[in-house]
């Protein structure tokens, strides 16, 4: 009875509201019903893709520091490569290179301590090492990997795969590159072991991850389970490092997920060398725990939605705003970073998400800025230093922030603060429209001091002549190229010592060295200090003064020069003057032949030169006159 007096209550309800009346009852729920899908659709793939760029930050940031530690020990291969290959020009011998590698494994305890036992190769038909390790009598230099692969390579510096090490047993990675002659070989080890350390450091400061490194053939060359160094997962019968390879060669460089048993993980590649990859894998329950949260909070407030559609909007506005928040927070994780900020590109609005530094944050709040434009000028004057400011601001400007970036997902920036402390400012893309243009970005900023000045000291030593301490060739020359290509004309002087063999002979090759020290102190002596000077090899030196186009203003520059080192004191020559033969040429403004073609005028004056007793200087006037 109680059943059938609901129903006829309402269809009295019906009757009395009629048909216009009963529509909305019909039409709201299914408006809301079609709002909520369309809002759980768009929620969804936000939070997935905030789940996507914090693993890929992590795994960014661990690819870098691999990518630094291996970089700058490889780097050392370059310059010393270099090096060997002048020697070997100047007709060193193979015990000469030996000499010059012991320095350098010396130079190498200071920057990669306990990473390598120094620089070492095959030269002249000789083995040669900076540690002075000599191999026993089965030790062919030629059958070696180092020596194979870099002989392949032809001339490209190669990073090889582990294998172990004949000297100290250990498993090595070996970087090695051949020299010109293309018979030899220059090389260093690296061991695996101090990546292996890195990697597991890496996972002990977040137990939820696992870190490892795979070569393009499945090899695991370094793994937070030491276990798992070399296994080959293309390989494996084991079907969760199976899904791990093949994943990763259908991810196309993406993030990708795997199920192992009942439990997702994400795994985020990052590539460090044509062939090896950083791989972080993190369990996906923590990371998709909000996307899950969403997902049940949608079923609810649809089923509430349909009784209380008005009270169900504003519960789901809040519930983005909450989400939008939280995924704002989750992609600023970075606890690296001194401040972060979100810029809207498409409002010009300005949010701080994390800031660290007290005085930014009162900037901020104490004034009133029209668009976000003034705000980020406003905090580069405030923490840059004046060295940085002008480059700093350029570089924040957001109108054409689009076009710098194009597809790139950041940008960087490395400046000096208020403090003389490295920094490193980064656009990072935090969302795009759907024409792929960019919609908001988190500006972070890091301190680098540290990094930044062991990089700076690294690329010292590599560009320059450990004797004199001026500019090596290659870093020398390429300084004079970039001048001529920018416009810049000026003096080129090229010299070299007179019988400087006959002083190497007579008394002996630590003097030599002595005096070429001293020149390179005269040199300096000489020149300003904005002028490029540089040791191009055994005794011959050069110099690019700008600014200087012509013969009676570089008359008294050259002369200055040649008194400078006449007047050296090397008590060993027992007052013996050294006599050098200068070649002189001159580059104009409007000139645009090449820098080897300067080169070869002033080489022509340098021979002119030697035909005449005692220091003399000729000036490159026409081709004819030669």
């Amino acid at each position: 009875m109680l059943m059938r007096n609901k129903i006829i209550g309402f269809k009295n309800l019906l009757k009395r509201l009629g048909f216009l009346g009963v529509i909305p009852f019909i039409l709201w729920p299914l408006f809301f019903l079609l709002v909520t899908l369309v809002v759980f659709r768009t929620e969804y793939d936000m939070a997935m893709t905030i789940v996507e760029d914090k693993t890929t930050i992590e795994a960014y940031d661990v690819a870098e520091d691999f990518k630094d530690y291996i970089g700058q020990v490889t780097m050392i291969v370059d310059t010393a490569c270099e090096a060997v290959d002048d020697m070997l020009r100047q007709g060193a011998s193979a015990n000469q290179v030996q000499k010059y590698l012991e320095r350098k494994t010396l130079t190498l305890s200071s920057i990669a301590s306990g990473d390598t036992k120094g620089i070492y190769g095959y030269v002249k038909g000789q083995f040669v090492d900076g540690d002075n390790w000599v191999p026993g009598k089965d030790y062919v230099p030629t059958e070696r990997v180092w020596y194979k692969e870099a002989v392949k390579a032809d001339g490209a510096k190669v990073i090889i795969d582990p294998y172990i090490d004949a000297r100290t047993g250990k498993l090595v990675v070996t970087a090695a590159k051949l020299l010109s002659d293309k018979e030899s070989v220059i090389a260093i080890d690296i061991w695996v072991s101090r990546m292996q350390q890195m990697t597991e450091d890496v996972a002990y400061a977040d137990p939820d991850h696992e870190v490892m490194i795979m070569d393009d053939e499945g090899n695991i060359v370094s793994h937070s389970i030491p276990e798992e160094v070399g296994e080959n997962y293309r390989n494996s019968k084991d079907p969760d490092r199976k899904k791990i390879y093949v994943g990763l060669c259908k991810s196309g460089g993406k993030v990708y997920t795997i199920h192992m048993g009942e439990n997702e993980f994400l795994l985020c590649p990052r590539k460090i060398f044509d062939n090896w990859t950083v791989i972080t894998m993190n369990s996906a329950e923590p990371a998709m725990q909000e996307v899950h949260k969403l997902t049940r909070a949608v079923m609810i407030s649809a089923i509430i939605g349909i009784i209380l559609t008005l009270a169900i909007v504003f519960f789901m506005t809040a519930q983005k705003v909450k989400i939008m928040n939280y995924g704002d927070n989750v992609q600023s994780i970075a606890n690296i970073y001194v401040t972060m900020h979100k810029v809207d590109l498409d409002t010009h609005s300005f949010e701080v998400v994390a800031c660290k530094d007290p005085s930014i944050v009162e900037l901020v709040d104490n004034e009133t800025y029209s668009s976000a434009d003034e705000i980020m000028k406003t905090v580069a004057s405030h923490v840059s230093d004046d060295r940085s400011k002008k480059e700093l601001i350029e570089f924040l400007k957001l109108d054409d922030l689009n076009e710098r970036m194009g597809q790139q997902n950041t940008i960087s920036i490395e400046f000096l603060n208020i403090d003389h402390k490295w920094n490193r400012g980064r656009f990072i893309v935090a969302e795009r429209n759907s024409d792929g243009s960019i919609k908001s970005v988190i500006w972070a900023v890091e301190n680098i001091d540290t990094e930044r000045r062991s990089r700076d000291e690294l690329k010292y030593l590599a560009e320059t002549d450990q004797l004199t301490m001026l500019n090596n060739r290659g870093s020398g020359e390429s300084k004079i190229r970039d001048a001529l290509k920018g416009g810049e004309g000026g003096m080129f002087v090229l010299f070299d010592v007179d019988r400087f063999k006959s002083i190497n002979d007579n008394f002996g090759h630590n003097v030599g060295d002595k005096v070429l020290v001293a020149i390179g102190a005269a040199v300096r002596k000489t020149f300003r200090e904005n002028d490029i000077i540089l040791r191009l090899g055994g005794d011959e030196f050069a110099a690019f003064t700008p600014g200087i186009y012509s013969m009676e203003a570089g008359k008294p520059v050259v002369k200055r020069l040649i008194s400078s080192i006449e007047s050296m004191n090397v008590p060993e020559l027992s007052g013996m003057i050294v006599n050098v033969s200068v070649g002189v040429a001159f580059y104009q403004p409007d000139d645009n032949y090449s820098f080897e073609e300067l080169y070869k005028h002033a080489d022509s004056c340098t021979y002119e030169s030697k035909k005449t007793k005692g220091s003399f200087a000729t000036f490159y006037q026409n081709a004819a006159d030669f």
